[in-house]
């Protein structure tokens, strides 16, 4: 059987790559940004922010951004497309809303199928004037203004695009905007503003709710940045050390953001060798070297208090679960369902066929460990869903390579380095 052996060095996080370009456009002068993520899903906002009249070039191995200014932005000449990217499509809607321009933004099949309300109702209450096709999803028509108002935001949901999306808007907003996020979400964007030296203000309150206060219009000084490496890209090749005997790899520069490396408490939990050392820390984000190595897991129960720092990771630690011994419960996956794909369906759909033992009861899955013992070859099913292509091409390699993925083009959309990646640990 096939081990993961050495060590790997993980592409830029996904998260960061888009803030890093969206920042780096609404500030003014020269940004370097390194190790920048070169996926579909990046690549989208890069496009529409040359659509947007920032100029950006590649030299070498960085992209180079010459900002615009927080009211810089220029009317495009066509439609804004975000082909598969909600990041794209929430942030930029959020970043456009406080500009005099008018902008459409379209999408592919699947983004037109996810709600875009969440963001969108926010930026109304500030004065943005927005049409939705039927009142939720894509496309979108955003007349935005310099003149919105300075409003107090109460997030209900617990979303990282929307607070950021929120964040951006004001950053062009004439007065004091507060956002109120009652769940904690993952903070890329307000780290990277205070590595950029913006002044705005974080005060935490009861119930470990959290108030971000700016009060703008900002200038942004362009600061060069560095793209850490990416937990939820490292968390595939973790869980394939962690089920495939006698394996064991080290992940350099990866990121340790606390709001993105939960999924390694819940492995460790689960029973799975890991050590994390701290190495540095780069443009508001620490960084570090993660080796883990094969190990005998066991099933847990996972929270839905957790659910909201797991979203990317629940499909690769389904795979973890159903080579664990015993059962594994993750509860409150509502919002999986509202991914690339609903992902509770995709991973079920597999696991049908594969047959894993399991429990769907409404929003909670129950996952039964198993041995594979794969007779023929398997048609797994993605969806289109990047990260559920991902994890059953790990699981591929325990079962002998008997798993067919029927769309690995996929994979691009978050990491297109993944099969190279794959190959080198192996």
């Amino acid at each position: 059987m096939l081990k993961f052996k050495g060590s790997l060095i993980i592409s830029g996080d996904k998260s960061v790559s888009h803030r890093a370009l969206i920042l780096s456009a609404m500030a003014t002068g020269k940004t370097k940004i390194t190790n920048l993520l070169e996926s579909d899903d990046v690549m989208r906002t890069l496009k529409i922010l040359k659509e947007l009249g920032v100029k950006i070039i590649k030299e070498k191995d960085n992209w180079i951004v010459y900002g615009n200014g927080t009211n810089g932005f220029i009317e495009p000449n066509k439609y804004l497309n975000c082909g598969n990217s909600g990041t794209t499509a929430r942030l930029m809607m959020g970043a456009v809303s406080s500009n005099p321009i008018t902008c459409n933004f379209v999408g592919d099949s699947s983004l037109s199928k996810r709600s875009m309300s969440r963001v969108t109702e926010h930026l109304e209450n500030m004065g943005a004037i927005i049409y939705l096709t039927k009142n939720d999803y894509l496309p979108v028509f955003i007349s935005g203004s310099d003149k919105l108002l300075p409003i107090k935001h109460k997030i209900q949901k617990a979303s990282a695009q929307i607070k950021s999306a929120l964040i951006l808007a004001a950053l062009n907003i004439h007065g004091r905007t507060k956002i109120i996020e009652n769940i904690p979400t993952r903070d890329h964007t307000e780290r990277l503003l205070k590595f950029l030296n913006v002044d705005f203000k974080i005060k935490r309150l009861k119930n470990n709710s959290k108030q971000i206060e700016l009060n703008g219009p900002y200038e942004i000084r362009s600061k060069n940045i560095i793209v850490a490496g990416d937990p939820s890209s490292a968390s595939f090749f973790i869980v394939g050390a962690l089920i495939l005997p006698k394996s064991k790899i080290t992940l350099k520069n990866v990121m340790l953001n606390p709001s993105r490396i939960e999924f390694l408490k819940i492995l460790k939990k689960m029973g799975g060798k890991i050590k994390v050392k701290k190495t540095n820390n780069l443009c508001g984000e620490d960084i570090g070297n993660i080796t883990a190595e094969y190990s005998n897991l066991k099933g847990i129960n996972i929270p839905s208090s957790k659910s909201a720092y797991l979203i990317d990771e629940y499909p690769i630690l389904s795979i973890a679960a159903s080579q664990a011994k015993g059962r594994t419960a993750m509860k409150g996956l509502n919002e999986l369902r509202h991914k690339e794909s609903d992902r509770i369906k995709s991973i079920i759909n597999n696991f049908k066929k594969l047959e894993i033992k399991f429990h769907l009861k409404n929003d909670d899955l129950f996952i039964f460990g198993k041995a594979l013992k794969i007779k023929k070859e398997i048609l797994i099913k993605t969806f289109n869903d990047h990260r559920i292509a991902m994890a059953f091409s790990i699981l591929n390699i325990l079962c002998g390579n008997k798993l067919k993925i029927d769309n690995k083009k996929c994979i691009n959309i978050s990491y297109p380095d993944f099969e190279k990646h794959l190959k080198h640990l192996l």
